[in-house]
């Protein structure tokens, strides 16, 4: 059975109540669950769940065959399978991973304001380092356009537009996103996250709105071949 992801239907939401379904190899598998697990240059969600007094620290979420498990370390251990459960979020860690993963999406707003057509790739949204990586040229001074982009999305962070989340067929994801990725599943609905009127197919989390982010700096714009990868960093 996959776990349901509570997250994707509401990115701001730090608890909830679930089952436990299984407990296996330092792991506890639960019905639903508000952690994230890691994916999409997203890290994990760390915190912990609690039952009648056992305490699981929440220290590692991954994904397996559909299913989140829950990796940590147990405090006071009587959890059991069908046990219900309450999940709480570390937020301080969920809120500077939120910010970091909306700054990257800001960029792709930046560079469509700035009339610069590259195509989004990949990105990494961790703290050490966060890059967002395109397919283009870069043809342009690159410190010229380090600058004007970051003037840019530091003008688009001014706004308190709201995220939301809307779910859609595959066929209607172009009505709603500049950009619409190739490895999209079909067959299922499509979590689009909405900057306004701005959307973006992706299955992270992110700030509640826009001026949650804060100042964004661009560190560096540099190409490779035809990959130009865009380095950035949010202010703490």
């Amino acid at each position: 059975m996959e776990t349901k992801l509570l997250y994707m239907e509401d990115m701001q939401s730090l608890s909830c109540t679930a089952k436990i379904t299984d407990i296996k190899d330092g792991g506890i598998l639960l019905d639903q669950t508000i952690f994230y697990p890691q994916g999409g240059g997203q890290p994990y969600d760390t915190g912990e769940i609690t039952s009648d007094g056992s305490a699981f620290d929440v220290k590692e979420v991954r994904f397996d065959n559909g299913q989140v498990v829950h990796y940590g370390n147990t405090r006071k251990d009587n959890f059991k399978i069908g046990d219900s459960v309450e999940c709480e979020v570390n937020q301080k860690r969920r809120d500077l991973h939120s910010r970091i993963h909306s700054a990257g999406h800001v960029i792709d707003m930046g560079l469509k304001e700035c009339s610069i057509p590259w195509v989004p790739g990949k990105g990494y949204h961790f703290p050490d380092g966060p890059y967002v990586e395109y397919e283009g040229n870069l043809n342009d001074d690159g410190e010229r356009l380090e600058k004007q982009l970051e003037d840019t999305c530091n003008h688009i962070t001014q706004s308190d537009v709201r995220t939301k989340i809307v779910m859609t067929d595959l066929k209607n994801v172009s009505d709603l996103c500049h950009h619409v990725p190739t490895y999209l599943p079909k067959g299922r609905p499509v979590r689009v996250v909405l900057y306004g009127d701005f959307g973006v197919p992706c299955g992270g989390t992110h700030v509640e709105k826009i001026s949650d982010i804060g100042k964004i700096t661009i560190r560096k714009i540099k190409q490779k071949k035809s990959t130009i990868k865009v380095s950035y960093q949010i202010n703490s």
